[in-house]
């Protein structure tokens, strides 16, 4: 189990040098024909996603040490892919916003560029997300031709796609353009198109991973009323405050925490009743009255304590936070519940 790492003492935003990726992986090998939710699989792209924020020449580095042989990089102003490969499997990672980088900028651009236009493959989609996989795509040295020459080499060579936040939505709609591709795994990646768009992904092999607090899988927003109907694609991993992976997001329900109030505040009603039949009784009864203040306080003090932890559990459960979209989370939480799994 790895510990994960307090925003306060160390500086989260990649590229992270010090990591050490794909650690501990011949004891853990890819599962590359495993269309199901795979916890190995997870952690295995977690990893991919997370170095594709990485200098090409340490994360070739690092996939050689993994077993990939081969490896290819493609940049352009602000999308950058990373292509590895051995015999037994093909994984393309797109990198996200890389805010430590001049590119940070045009990134932001990119990700805000929400105008839907028309995908080939049907719906409507994030015009800045498709411009910026477009970088990428087209040309003799583009992506899409390299791909169907590695393809084209080895037909039944599985192909994954990954990436974390706008790598995600980027390799959301790689996957989409490439029928033959074996299957996706997003971690922290908005929305990308709309319900029609979204049909896509349906009796695939993509898997959404999103973990507890991280705003970012939560835009673009789903608002009908102008037509701004981004929806979520492929299949929800939502893993919780305490990295059990769940089927779905966590539901807040005002009557479950209505009815805990409502237990909680007739305890001290019926302390209250108590002191008041106490203090209607004779000068000599005062030993009852101390008794039952010092017992109303002491539940007081309990319900204080049980509020605020309850409190603190729907800000974990229900609460946003910016440091939890960073993908060392994804990385740390895919390995926990990896090796729980086992």
């Amino acid at each position: 189990m790895k510990i994960l790492p307090n925003p306060k003492e160390r500086d989260l935003i990649p590229p992270d040098m010090d990591y050490i990726y794909f650690e501990d992986f011949k004891n853990h090998p890819i599962e590359p024909n495993n269309l199901k939710y795979s916890p190995v699989n997870s952690w295995w792209f977690a990893e991919c996603s997370f170095l594709a924020y990485c200098h090409p020449g340490f994360a070739r580095m690092a996939y050689q040490l993994a077993g990939f042989d081969g490896f290819r990089f493609f940049g352009a102003t602000g999308t950058e892919c990373m292509v590895s490969w051995n015999n037994n499997v093909v994984i393309v990672a797109f990198r996200g916003t890389e805010m430590k980088s001049l590119s940070a900028l045009h990134e932001t651009a990119t990700n805000l560029n929400a105008f839907p236009v028309p995908f080939e493959g049907g719906g409507m989609v994030h015009k800045g997300f498709l411009n910026g996989l477009d970088e990428v795509w087209d040309g003799a040295d583009g992506l899409q031709i390299f791909l169907n020459l590695l393809l084209a080499e080895a037909p039944d060579r599985p192909l994954w796609i990954t990436g974390h936040s706008l790598g995600g939505a980027l390799a959301s709609l790689c996957f989409a353009r490439i029928p033959q591709a074996t299957g996706l795994y997003t971690y922290g990646a908005p929305r990308v198109g709309n319900r029609q768009f979204t049909k896509l992904f349906e009796n695939s092999s993509a898997w959404r991973i999103e973990n507890v607090r991280d705003p970012v899988p939560l835009v673009p927003p789903d608002l009908p009323k102008i037509k701004f109907n981004f929806g979520d694609l492929g299949t929800l991993k939502f893993l919780d405050v305490n990295g059990v992976v769940l089927d779905q997001r966590p539901v807040f329900v005002l009557e479950d925490h209505k009815a805990l109030y409502l237990q909680d505040k007739a305890v001290l009603d019926n302390k209250f009743a108590e002191l008041r039949s106490v203090l209607a009784l004779r000068k000599e009864k005062r030993k009852n009255t101390k008794r039952i203040l010092k017992e109303l306080q002491q539940n007081g003090q309990k319900t204080n304590r049980k509020w605020k932890k309850h409190i603190k559990e729907l800000l974990n459960d229900f609460g946003l936070s910016a440091d939890n979209h960073q993908p060392i989370f994804y990385a740390m939480k895919t390995w926990n519940a990896l090796v729980e799994d086992k």
